[in-house]
């Protein structure tokens, strides 16, 4: 999931992005002592702050509002969206400290970002890596294709041997079995000839 700041997010939350831009501009920017009259486009307003406030110090500070930290960084970034892992990862790693640190989790984050309605964060779905856990397999140092060939060659040769074995644990030998299923019903006994032989002097 990626958020980003929407004007439109804004407009249908019946607020104005102009007055919310200029209440954080720095000294820096050039519209600064502006009124939301003098703004031609909000795009000018995101412009100056990501141009001017990028290397304000104070211009993210730890003790502001979580929401506050995720709205400021948006802007900042080259097209105003980010992943949701990038935003915690910004929340819980850059600004959190001892004195006062960020715990929140994502799916935590998450909430707290779908349920805003001042600050104009419109969620964006996008689609999960259907190979996710392919990354795990470079973390040798192997920076080459070649490599991760030949470790998913060898994963499906492993996955090959097992069928086999499989196999082979079902497998039987057909003449084993028609010489067992012979073998029930021969009966070559002595006894019973001799006894046949017997019957047919009496008679």
């Amino acid at each position: 999931m990626e958020y980003r700041f929407s004007p439109d997010r804004l407009a249908e939350l019946n607020r104005a992005p102009v007055p919310l831009l200029l209440a954080r501009i720095t000294t820096g920017c050039p519209s600064y002592g502006k009124t939301a009259a003098d703004i031609d486009s909000v795009d000018t307003l995101i412009a100056e702050i990501r141009g001017h406030c990028a290397s304000d110090t104070d211009f993210i500070r730890q003790s502001m509002p979580l929401q506050e930290i995720v709205f400021r960084t948006l802007l900042l970034d080259a097209d105003s969206t980010m992943t949701l892992g990038q935003l915690h990862q910004e929340l819980t790693e850059r600004w959190s400290s001892a004195i006062r640190p960020i715990t929140v989790t994502l799916s935590g984050l998450a909430r707290i970002l779908d349920s805003d309605e001042f600050y104009g964060f419109e969620a964006i779905p996008v689609d999960d890596p259907e190979l996710a856990d392919l990354p795990m397999l470079t973390a040798s140092g192997a920076d080459d294709s070649d490599g991760l060939a030949q470790i998913i060659a060898a994963i499906a040769a492993n996955v090959d041997d097992e069928e086999d074995d499989d196999t082979d644990l079902f497998e039987e030998d057909e003449d084993d079995c028609e010489d067992d299923d012979t073998d029930l019903f021969i009966d070559d006994s002595p006894d019973n000839e001799s006894e046949d032989a017997e019957s047919e002097d009496e008679e």
